[in-house]
């Protein structure tokens, strides 16, 4: 499919170059207190979380591992006016209107050093948190942006992190997933060796990074699926597809030429090749032991992919 792209909005200085520096692992957004500080959306396409994947690697050994991936768009900060061009709204507007999902991070955080442009209530409560979503969805709205898929973060502090009753709150309201992250936190843990953050992550008592869970939790949204292709054995790649989509649809985001001249597609559930790992001999391809035992099904151009298929095609000469 054509890149998958996630828009991050909100107002300004609710943290979402913070946010973006985090999810891309590299600071090119400038950020600091004060509004515009963004001007230029900056993508960044971000490889999703796939323990699937990884043990795929390990078995095949492949020289190279490609996994899937959404592309990320840090979106410079709405105010009120955004439709009617105030605060450069209708780049950014125009911006918004062109991507597939959204995620709108919301100040959930109080700091008297960091200004707040709309606030009638106290920056980072729950009547602020609520105020602030709501002069975003009404921007959108007049700015004739139709309804896309949201996901709101509340950009905690790190010690609110387990905040359900704010989550609660805002769902209730807004009919969307919200998810509680410390964007500053997420950032400062790009720094972090794997074993510090696995000591960060076991005293808050989670086995996934906030921004982990929102990786995942827009691929969901987006209501994507993962299916695999193993090149020769040299090449190991995870792709996107729409859920409901079908085996001729895999074969045109693999390469065009697969799919106009498709026969056919071999195709296996990855947890059935990585069963085989035990009894893989030395040397020994996976996917032939997968054909020899009778566990490689034979589907036409309308089969239904199913999520972490792994799939060969054959496709004639053309």
């Amino acid at each position: 499919m054509s890149s998958v792209e996630v828009g991050i909005v909100g107002l300004p200085n609710a943290g979402k170059s913070t946010l973006f520096n985090a999810l891309a692992s590299r600071r090119l957004a400038e950020t600091a207190p004060r509004p515009f500080t963004t001007i230029d959306p900056h993508e960044a396409v971000i490889a999703i979380p796939d323990l699937n994947l990884d043990k795929l690697s390990q078995l095949i050994k492949p020289e190279k591992t490609v996994p899937a991936s959404v592309t990320f768009i840090d979106i410079a900060g709405l105010v009120k006016g955004a439709h009617k061009g105030e605060g450069l709204g209708n780049q950014f507007l125009g911006k918004i209107r062109e991507v597939d999902a959204i995620v709108h991070v919301v100040r959930a955080f109080s700091d008297p050093v960091v200004t707040h442009q709309h606030a009638s209530h106290e920056p980072g409560s729950i009547e602020q948190i609520l105020e602030d979503i709501e002069i975003v969805n009404i921007e959108l709205e007049l700015g004739g942006i139709s309804k896309k898929p949201t996901i709101y973060v509340l950009n905690s502090d790190e010690d609110d992190l387990k905040n359900m009753e704010l989550i609660k709150k805002v769902e209730e309201k807004f009919k969307e997933k919200a998810l509680l992250i410390s964007a500053k936190m997420e950032e400062d843990l790009i720094d972090f060796s794997e074993a510090e953050k696995e000591e960060y992550l076991k005293e808050i008592g989670s086995d996934k990074t906030g921004l982990e869970r929102l990786i995942l939790y827009a691929y969901e949204l987006l209501d994507l699926i993962t299916f695999y292709t193993i090149k020769g054995g040299k090449e190991l790649h995870a792709w996107s597809l729409k859920r409901g989509q079908t085996a001729i649809d895999a074969a045109s985001e693999v390469h065009t030429d697969f799919a106009k001249n498709f026969i056919k597609a071999e195709i296996i559930e990855v947890n059935q090749l990585l069963r085989l790992e035990k009894e893989l001999k030395e040397h020994e391809n996976v996917w032939n032991l997968a054909r020899e035992k009778g566990l490689i099904k034979l589907e036409g151009k309308n089969y239904l992919v199913q999520d972490k298929d792994v799939i060969e095609f054959k496709v004639g000469s053309g």
